[in-house]
């Protein structure tokens, strides 16, 4: 797939997500059995999407782990979204997928994992955070981000069971 000209649809990008989720779950089976950190385990899950990006010839987008775009000093570039009360705060997606700048669409995906273990009220945190970040007509275009899917991803160690859900134009859609 060239994407010179940016051009990669959503199913292009599930189809990258889904072979990236079943290369982490072969290829990292024994993180997930020792029960490590959500880091470390999205350390290994944004391998397996950088190697699909470059498999399928995504040159000009990486995965990268809570980036915080402070690239060129300014807060311009950092992402923030508004909390509860409206406040402006500032946020690092567990896993990204974007250009770093360099071509349109910029940011291609979002994602979140939690554990089962994590609190109900923290999951909706990450569920809410999605639906903002793929919203793509948003009145506030400073909290506007377009991501073009989102991913909840929910690690359950005691029944050896992954939940994946998908977010599109700040819906959940069906996986």
């Amino acid at each position: 797939m060239d994407t010179s000209k940016s051009e990669i649809n959503l199913r292009n990008l599930k189809g990258m997500f889904w072979e990236a989720n079943r290369a982490f779950l072969e290829n990292h089976a024994s993180l997930l059995k020792r029960e490590l950190s959500e880091r470390c385990l999205c350390g290994a899950l944004m391998y397996e999407l950088n190697k699909q990006l470059e498999k399928n010839g995504c040159n000009n987008y990486y995965a990268d782990i809570e980036f915080n775009r402070a690239f060129e000093n300014t807060i311009n570039n950092v992402k923030h979204l508004p909390d509860e009360e409206g406040t402006p705060k500032r946020v690092f997606p567990d896993i990204i997928v974007h250009s770093r700048g360099k071509v349109t669409p910029d940011n291609l995906l979002a994602l979140e994992m939690k554990k089962s273990s994590a609190n109900q009220q923290d999951k909706e945190k990450d569920r809410n955070r999605l639906r903002k970040m793929t919203k793509q007509n948003c009145d506030e275009s400073h909290y506007s981000h377009k991501y073009k899917f989102g991913v909840y991803y929910e690690i359950n160690h005691n029944e050896s069971q992954i939940v994946v859900e998908f977010y599109q134009t700040g819906r959940r859609i069906s996986t």
